[in-house]
């Protein structure tokens, strides 16, 4: 599983982890570094989807 790390405040993504408890003490790291004025979420993807580039045709 891929575990993001979203800035809410910004509406960034920080990061992409592959352990849960690794991605929330990073949340929890980054929002005290910024004394809680941030707000961070970690979200679950269970599916990414890629939008497909277009076939050359000739």
């Amino acid at each position: 599983m891929t575990f993001r790390v979203i800035n809410l405040t910004k509406g960034e993504i920080v990061a992409e982890l592959h352990r849960a408890d690794q991605a929330m003490q990073l949340a929890d790291a980054l929002a005290a570094d910024c004394l809680y004025r941030e707000q961070f979420a970690v979200v679950e993807l269970v599916t990414i989807y890629e939008t497909p580039t277009p076939l050359k045709t000739r």
